[in-house]
This record gives C-alpha cells, sequence and structure tokens, in this order.
C-alpha cells in the first residue's frame, strides 16, 4: 500500500503508543519501507495522522523490532493463513523474550500484546473470523463465513426451486 487512493481506503494505524513505528493494528508497513519522508508524506496526502518515531521505518525497542519483522508477514497480499499464523506465533515467541530490564512499561505491552494475540489465534482457529484476520494476505472467509455463504446459497437454491414449482402450477 503506498498510493493515495490506497491509504485513503484504510483504517488508521493504531500502534500500542504514539511513539511505537510497528506494534499495532493498521501498520502502513510498504509506505515506511520506502523511508520517512515517503511515509509522512503519503500520510499528509491522504489525510492520514502520522504515527510513531523518525525515522518511521526503525523500530524504537525489542517490541517495536519483533512487530516489524511480524509486519512484513501482514503486508503479504499472497500470505497464506498459515503463514500468518505462524508469523503471529513467532511474533509472541519474540515479545515472550522482553524482560523487565527493557522497561517495565515495554513488558507491559508485551505482555497485553501476546493475550491479544491468544485471542486473535483462538477466534480463528474456532472459525469466528478468518485464519490470517487483519492481514493482507490469509484465508479468504472464516468457516462461520464459509458456513453462513453455503447456507445463504442452499436458501437461494431452495427458494428458486419453490418459485419454479408455484409458477408451473399456476
Amino acid at each position: 500500500m503506498t498510493t493515495v487512493e490506497e491509504a485513503k481506503k484504510r483504517g488508521p494505524e493504531r500502534h500500542l503508543t504514539s511513539s511505537y513505528n510497528f506494534a499495532g493494528p493498521g501498520t502502513f508497513y510498504a509506505a515506511r519501507m520506502k523511508g520517512s519522508d515517503f511515509y509522512e508524506n503519503l500520510m499528509k496526502e491522504a489525510g492520514r495522522k502520522v504515527v510513531g518515531t523518525k525515522p518511521y521505518n526503525v523500530p524504537i525497542n525489542k517490541l517495536d523490532t519483533c512487530a516489524k519483522t511480524h509486519d512484513k508477514v501482514y503486508n503479504n497480499p499472497n500470505a497464506s493463513a498459515s503463514q500468518v499464523q505462524q508469523a503471529d506465533r513467532v511474533f509472541q515467541d519474540c515479545i515472550g523474550k522482553i524482560k523487565p530490564s527493557d522497561g517495565i512499561p515495554q513488558k507491559l505491552l508485551a505482555v497485553a500484546a501476546k493475550k491479544g494475540f491468544d485471542a486473535k489465534l483462538l477466534a480463528e482457529n474456532v472459525g469466528v473470523v478468518r485464519k490470517g484476520s487483519f492481514a493482507d494476505g490469509g484465508a479468504k472467509h472464516s468457516v462461520l463465513g464459509q458456513k453462513v455463504r453455503g447456507v445463504v446459497g442452499f436458501g437461494k437454491k431452495a427458494v428458486g426451486s419453490i418459485s419454479k414449482t408455484i409458477k408451473k402450477s399456476i
């Protein structure tokens, strides 16, 4: 996502705090990787808030470093659902290594992020949301969504069949 039109269509970046460059949903990863000037200009042209700490393509701490690696997979539209979920688990493992000596605020945010990803992975695995949700790649529909689509499709076929039967009998 590196055009003004794409940036306008997406939701805002919602990072853990306003100083993070990568940690949090909605990161404009591709724009950040083109450099701080590119990212700043794109956000301003799209009417979006610039989020983070300059340089915008460099993580600010260990948690942000883990998030940058994670965001690279999330930015890939060809990433499979299993690759996205694997990136989630690698992220959890990475942030699990953050110690209180790295800073209490960073440690607390890492614990909260791990819990959030536990919930996301659970919701994906039970089929409430699509596997790889929030990523550019991943599954196209959740298990529940696939079932609803199947029921809707079956319902349309049934209604069509009933309509044909009624027309024949008239």
